[in-house]
Formats: C-alpha cells, sequence, structure tokens
C-alpha cells in the first residue's frame, strides 16, 4: 500500500467519512434498519480505492476501548483508569460528571448510563455493520484475489475484536453474522450465550490469523496481524478462565446466567488461555524493548513513545500528536490536567530493589517516599519536585504539587491536582502540551509485556508457580530495572498470584482499561474500587516537606448491577426478548 494510504489508516477520509455517515445513522444499534443502498454500494465497491478507504474507516472508532466517554464520539476524555483505584478525574464538566457519578454510584438506571451505553454498545455494533456492509460487497469490486483475501480477513478482525470488547463489558451479546438488517426483516435477534460468544470470537480470530502476515511491512504496517488476532483470541479464553465468567455467575435468572457467564468452574479455561498466548510467544516476533544502560527502564518509556517496535502486538494508528502531554500534563508545562494518579497507584510501586514499600526490608522511607522506587514509578508519575521541560528555559524544572503550590499544587485551582500526583506514563519528555517535540506514538491496546503476564496469569492458576511462570514474571522486571528483578523463590500459587497481579498494576497502568477489567473479571472491583481513594498532602516547611496520606473521595461499588454494562432500553424497546444484566 502507498504511504497515502497508511495516512488513511491514521485518520479516516473525508470521502470514508462521508460513506459512513450515509450508512449509518449516529447511535445507530444493530437492531436499526437502515437502507444500505443509500451509500451506492456499486460506485463504492467498483473503486479500488474507495473500497479501501471504506474499510480503512472501520478502523477509527477502536480507540473507544481505551475511554469511558471518548471525544470521537461528541464527550470528552475519560479514562477506563479514572473508574477505578488507580486515578481520578478532574471535577467540572458533564465528563466529569458522568465519571463521579460512577465513582459514587449514583446513576438510578439505564437512561442515565446513556454516554457510556452509546459508546460501549452504539460504536461495536455500528462498526460490526459497516465490516458486513464491506464484506457482502468486496468481492464484486476489482481488487486482486490475494488483497480481497487478505482485506476480509482483516475486516474480520475488525468485526471479532468488537465483539470482544461488547463480551468484556456486557457479556453475551446478539451475533448477528454476516446479516445486515433491512427494511422489511423482522428483529428475531436474541443475545448469545457467553458460551456462544467466546467460541464465536476464537474461532474469528483463528480464521483471520491463518490469512493475515505475520508482519505488516512498509504502508501496511498498523493493519492487524496473524500475532494480533491469536491475542484476541488468547485474551477472550483468559476472560473466559477469570472467575466473574468461570463460575462466578451473577445472572439472577435462568436467562441472565446463559449470557454471563459459566455456571460451573473448569480449571481447563486457564490451561486453554496460557496455551493461547503462548501460540503468540511462539512466534517469536516480539520481545520485551529492552535498555536499562541509557538509565533504569528506558526500554518501558520507549516503547510508548515509539510508532513502531517490536513489543507491541496491535497498535492503534495515530498521526503525530501532543494528545496525552497536552490532556494529562499541569498548566505550567501546557497541559489541562484531565487525571490524577491516586496513591493506592502510587504505593503499588516497589522499590528498586523489586520489594513491596510494605517490606520493613524494602528501604522504603516515609518521609522520603519516592526516593529509591521502582525505575517504571518515575516513568509513570509526576510526583511533587519530579522534573518535565519548561517552555520558558528549555530545561526540566521541578514540577511543584504542594498543597498551594503556584498553579499546579494540590488544590490550587480547578485545575490543579486533587490527589498531589499527575501523570507522565505514554508522554515524550521532551514535549509540553503546547511546544517541543511532536510525539511520534501510537496507542498499543496490545502489547508483549502484556501476552507475558497473561500467559503467567494463566499458567499460574492451572499449574501453579512453575518455571515459565517465573521466567515470565522475570522478563517484566528485569526490563523495568529492578536490581535484583528476581522473585524470591517458593511462593504458593497465592502469592504468585498476588506477584502477578502487583506486576499487571503497575506495568499497564493506565493502559486500554487493564485495571478496569482486571478488577472486573477478578470479581474484585466490590472490594479494590469501593471505599476510601487516598491521595498525598504535601506541606512546605521551608526548604522542607512533609507528607500526609489523606481520603479525597469515598467511591460506592454497586454488585452485581456495576460488573456488566447495561443493554440501551433503546434496543430492548425493539426486541424485548432481549436479556437484560442484573441491576439495570
Amino acid at each position: 500500500m502507498r504511504k497515502k494510504n497508511l495516512h488513511t489508516l491514521f485518520f479516516g477520509t473525508a470521502a470514508a467519512m462521508m460513506l459512513f455517515a450515509a450508512c449509518t445513522k449516529k447511535g445507530d444499534g444493530f437492531l436499526d434498519k437502515t437502507d444500505t443502498g443509500t451509500i451506492n454500494e456499486e460506485k463504492t465497491f467498483a473503486d479500488s480505492a474507495l473500497t479501501m478507504q471504506f474499510l480503512n474507516g472501520i478502523y477509527r472508532n477502536l480507540s473507544y476501548t481505551y475511554f469511558l466517554d471518548n471525544g470521537l464520539f461528541g464527550g470528552g476524555l475519560w479514562s477506563f483508569s479514572d473508574a477505578t483505584d488507580d486515578s481520578e478525574i478532574r471535577w467540572g464538566g458533564a465528563v466529569a460528571q458522568t465519571a463521579q457519578a460512577y465513582n459514587s454510584s449514583t446513576f438510578s438506571g439505564v437512561a442515565e448510563f446513556a454516554r457510556m451505553r452509546n459508546d460501549h454498545w452504539n460504536t461495536p455494533y455500528t462498526n460490526i455493520r459497516r465490516v458486513n456492509i464491506f464484506l457482502g460487497n468486496v468481492d464484486k469490486g476489482p481488487l486482486s484475489e490475494a488483497r480481497k483475501q487478505l482485506a476480509k480477513a482483516e475486516a474480520r478482525f475488525l468485526r471479532a475484536y468488537y465483539y470482544f470488547h461488547l463480551v468484556r463489558t456486557h457479556g453475551g451479546v446478539p451475533l448477528i453474522g454476516d446479516k445486515l438488517y433491512t427494511l422489511t426483516d423482522d428483529f428475531t435477534q436474541p443475545r448469545a450465550s457467553f458460551e456462544e460468544c467466546v467460541a464465536y470470537v476464537v474461532k474469528e480470530m483463528e480464521e483471520a490469523a491463518a490469512v493475515l502476515p505475520t508482519e505488516q511491512l512498509g504502508g501496511e504496517y498498523g493493519r492487524p496481524t496473524k500475532g494480533a488476532a491469536l491475542a484476541v483470541k488468547a485474551k477472550m479464553l483468559l476472560l473466559a478462565a477469570s472467575p466473574l465468567f468461570n463460575g462466578g455467575n451473577l445472572g439472577q435468572t435462568a436467562e441472565q446466567k446463559k449470557v454471563l457467564g459459566y455456571e460451573s468452574a473448569s480449571n481447563d479455561r486457564w490451561k486453554l488461555a496460557a496455551d493461547a498466548f503462548k501460540a503468540v510467544m511462539n512466534l517469536n516476533m516480539y520481545e520485551l524493548i529492552e535498555d536499562n544502560v541509557t538509565r533504569p527502564g528506558n526500554g518501558f518509556y520507549s516503547t510508548f513513545i515509539q510508532r513502531k517496535n517490536k513489543e507491541h502486538v496491535f497498535q492503534i494508528m495515530q498521526g503525530n500528536n501532543r494528545f496525552m502531554e497536552n490532556m494529562l500534563l499541569p498548566s505550567t508545562r501546557g497541559g489541562q490536567t484531565y487525571s490524577f494518579p491516586t496513591q493506592q497507584l502510587v504505593d503499588a510501586f516497589p522499590m528498586a530493589n523489586g520489594k513491596r514499600i510494605a517490606d520493613a526490608s524494602s528501604g522504603y522511607n516515609a518521609a522520603r517516599p519516592y526516593e529509591g522506587r521502582d525505575p517504571r514509578f518515575y516513568l509513570s508519575i509526576l510526583y511533587n519536585g519530579a522534573p518535565w521541560l519548561l517552555s520558558t528555559n528549555n530545561r526540566k524544572d521541578p514540577v511543584w504539587l504542594y498543597l498551594l503550590a503556584p498553579q499546579d499544587g494540590l488544590n490550587t485551582n480547578s485545575n490543579s491536582t486533587r490527589t498531589g500526583y499527575l501523570w507522565r506514563k505514554m508522554m515524550d519528555e521532551n514535549a509540553g502540551g503546547s511546544y517541543g517535540v511532536t510525539p511520534t506514538r501510537c496507542l498499543t491496546p496490545i502489547r508483549y509485556a502484556e501476552i507475558l503476564l497473561d500467559y503467567a496469569e494463566a499458567l499460574n492458576e492451572h499449574s501453579g508457580p512453575v518455571a515459565d511462570v517465573y521466567t515470565a514474571v522475570e522478563a517484566i522486571r528485569r526490563r523495568a530495572g529492578l536490581n535484583p528483578y528476581q522473585l524470591p523463590a517458593g511462593l504458593t500459587k497465592e502469592t504468585m498470584r498476588d506477584a502477578i497481579r502487583n506486576e499487571r498494576r503497575v506495568e499497564l497502568a493506565f493502559e486500554e482499561g487493564h485495571r478496569f477489567f482486571d478488577l472486573l473479571r477478578w470479581k474484585t472491583f466490590d472490594q479494590a474500587g469501593a471505599g476510601d481513594m487516598f491521595g498525598m498532602r504535601i506541606t512546605k516547611n521551608g526548604d522542607n516537606f512533609t507528607y500526609e496520606r489523606f481520603a479525597f473521595e469515598k467511591r460506592t461499588f454497586s454488585s452485581p448491577q456495576m460488573y456488566f454494562m447495561p443493554v440501551p432500553q433503546s434496543e430492548i424497546n425493539k426486541m424485548p426478548e432481549l436479556v437484560q444484566n442484573p441491576g439495570w
């Protein structure tokens, strides 16, 4: 593909968006009766460029898996992380009000959940419909037979990826296959069982993997590969093996139980997941970016600011941008400070020697809490006194977050931190929100570090802490720059589980909703996501600082309601056979 088509993959094109506007109305659900003939299918699919523009446009909404309320859909930015014990969103505006309503469990029904509901039901089904339009027409066009086969595999990957997200947010959902509902069709599509949905995603990804290349080169980079398809298959199986679905069914009726998981647990499901992740590893296409020479953990930093590297398994392409810097850095650095890490997340980062701060032998000093920590801490969190590029002098000066510090300090103004911390992760340290370099990165919903952690979790749950579990987790810790990086010998399944879960938390923080979906699938959200959320109140006394943990918010998690998103009432009104999730 020529470079101009890669540009199309980044942004979509006016032509592709016009085609989409014609084929679906804003907010279409899968049951909407839309006359697809209005897109002039004959003209679109008779032209190879328009055909590929149509396919490229289906990528446009992939970033919704990063955000609960994404600006692409008329809202603002609300990371999944802000609904967990890892971070907090800034007060102000409709998006923050929606987030705070979620965190306090104050919504009274489906209607008040509309923004999240629309993003996470309508968006995937709109794109599933687009895939079906593509699959129903691509064979009529002038693309070469080889390109058609690749394009169809690509489209099927995208469709199954959207289904994967539907299943992890809702449980079993209607599987419409290749069907396009027309003006004369009756609506007779109930929710498929959870088991049927898992089997569908697994089968679709296996068949896509059989066609997709192991590597996308040149202008094709950013399209799914064999490894990406196998990774989504494995993630689907990991979800199916996890406690929420694997014997922890929250359904209150027989119909709900069918769509919300298996009624009995099976340890064999962990084996299926472990084997699936091992298949990705055995491709030998991916590796951790490791560089502890430049500085400890520099490879961890580099993987987020490089558009292309060997750690990316599947990526969402973007043009050059300062999006992260603009949304998350403090006002002194040209940012808008939309989200703040919590003290709970900060406490999860071990010391540089690999020991947790609660370990009396770790060397942790509460009077100097930011000294000697895991290198990932310094590459993920802006803490009081952390350096960041300042435009006025082009130097990396301290960011001051102590109580009432000018501009950026705790509770100084409506734009300042509420927790005593700011985000640094995924940002280029040579950029501010409106100055410096313009990063050439992409969003990476699946990277090799996650594959290793997923594999370790599944294998430990099935077989206990065998040697391969240690190897996978210690590879993450070695790349992080911990010294020593080895885990203690003789861990039990339970203590290894705790170690893996903490590694996931610090390694994958703020990325693609990992903490959010982990707490859901582990069925621990009602403990970790509820209760007091803590920050650090730092007081300046001359040249010294004192540190005091404080509760900035008390959160509520309603179970079973909040373990699943609701089916939109508008869909149920069209077809009453659709089963609503518990509590909605």
